[in-house]
């Protein structure tokens, strides 16, 4: 049998049998078998986000340092299959303060935050060598080794990633955006006297402060969390780290670098607050994408009534729809060369900020993969996250990485000599 032939079974299954496989199978790998077929992908990307909610896994959004910090919990709320994107909201809209102590007015403020999924801790992605370790007695390998050996093969990047917090100073919009390759978080910051007063209104990301304003800067704000939208590449990438995430609203981003560059704006921040506005709001996707999201996709399995439970369509519910028509792959679909109307107050900021295009984490990357380190390593190590952030660190960017790569290259000859000790095969 041919492979084209074998191809053409696969992709003509009954969606209650696929639907009925996945669930056997963990998350990671629902995600790897989606790449079989279009209707694979649609199916199986839209299984992952129902089986998501099914089990009510959360996000917390860590505000703060471990001891002393806040934590926002946040619950799936739908899921764009257009941009493939799942977003969280709060269970509760409580501002949470600002402050390390709420009942100290001197109290110093937050500088960063955090932000798990649920499942993230309770995946296993122990090594042999953290087994043999674990198991070895105290004579074979000394207590210092077994700290090395948990310290390096115990790292999970996703857990350890560090985000600052915006600006809280008077702004004519109150929303502010963190973001990353593969999620954008918005939040807002409510003033206490302002907390039952919701008319009370901000400024712009991108003009000075307006100082008629009536919002008072002299106490810290509170935080009230928007919503998170991540891509499913961000959820499984913390369980499995070889999975490598996907860029959030690609089409979004190539048609503001294609618009920017028309006004010779070739380099700037994509994770910057302006951008990452413009990234937000921007939802009128061309009407090329929605032809396409209208004509070509299966229908969604989550618009069944039954989907709240996971208990999926029939064959003869959607596989017609599903079998009469090719599914599109937006993250692969050429960007059109469409004029897009961008406003004069980005195009300013983009033109005026040019030279940040490169921010402190944007750079330590770039460096350490010069240097022939994972980029991802940097998260691993405290003095890293505390020139990331801001946080009162005195080192320079070029000590940074001399220090990672210091001790990564240690831990490569070390990881080598206690693989040989353990009688582990590489």
């Amino acid at each position: 049998m041919s492979s084209y032939n074998k191809k053409s079974m696969l992709s003509i299954l009954a969606p209650e049998v696929l639907l009925h496989v996945m669930s056997f199978l963990p998350l990671t790998d629902v995600y790897r078998i989606r790449s079989v077929c279009k209707t694979w992908q649609a199916m199986g990307e839209e299984y992952i986000f129902l089986r998501i909610r099914e089990q009510r896994n959360t996000v917390d959004v860590k505000i703060g340092d471990k001891r002393r910090g806040v934590i926002v919990k946040l619950v799936p709320h739908s899921y764009d299959r257009a941009n493939r994107i799942v977003e969280f909201r709060p269970i509760s809209m409580t501002a949470v303060p600002m402050t390390v102590d709420a009942t100290n007015p001197f109290s110093t403020c937050h500088r960063r935050m955090q932000i798990h999924f649920s499942e993230w801790k309770s995946s296993s992605q122990a090594s042999d060598l953290v087994t043999a370790a674990a198991s070895a007695s105290n004579t074979s390998i000394s207590l210092q080794d077994k700290a090395l050996i948990l310290f390096h093969m115990g790292y999970n990047p996703a857990l350890e990633r560090t985000y600052e917090l915006p600006s809280w100073g008077p702004s004519e919009s109150p929303d502010h955006f963190v973001g990353d390759k593969g999620l954008i978080l918005s939040l807002s910051y409510v003033h206490p006297s302002t907390l039952n007063d919701p008319s009370a209104a901000g400024v712009s990301f991108y003009s000075y402060p307006n100082h008629t304003t009536s919002i008072p800067t002299n106490s810290p704000p509170h935080i009230q969390i928007q919503w998170l939208r991540v891509t499913l590449s961000w959820i499984l990438s913390g369980i499995r780290s070889d999975i490598a995430q996907t860029q959030i609203y690609p089409q979004r981003y190539g048609r503001l670098s294609h618009a920017l560059a028309r006004h010779g704006c070739f380099k700037y921040d994509p994770l910057s607050e302006p951008v990452l506005s413009h990234i937000v709001h921007n939802e009128t996707d061309e009407p090329w994408s929605a032809h396409q999201q209208q004509h070509s996709r299966p229908a969604s399995i989550c618009d069944h009534p039954r989907a709240a439970s996971l208990h999926f369509p029939t064959i003869n519910d959607t596989f017609s729809d599903a079998s009469s028509s090719t599914s599109s792959d937006p993250e692969n679909d050429t960007i059109e060369d469409v004029e897009e109307h961008l406003p004069a107050e980005l195009i300013e900021y983009v033109q005026v900020h040019t030279h940040e295009c490169h921010t402190r984490l944007s750079r330590l990357q770039h460096m350490l993969e010069g240097a022939g380190v994972d980029a991802l390593v940097l998260w691993k190590y405290t003095f890293a996250k505390s020139y990331v952030v801001g946080n009162g660190s005195l080192v320079g960017e070029e000590d940074v990485v001399r220090r990672i790569q210091d001790s990564e290259n240690e831990w490569r000859l070390k990881r080598i000599s206690l693989t040989r000790r353990l009688g582990i095969a590489q």
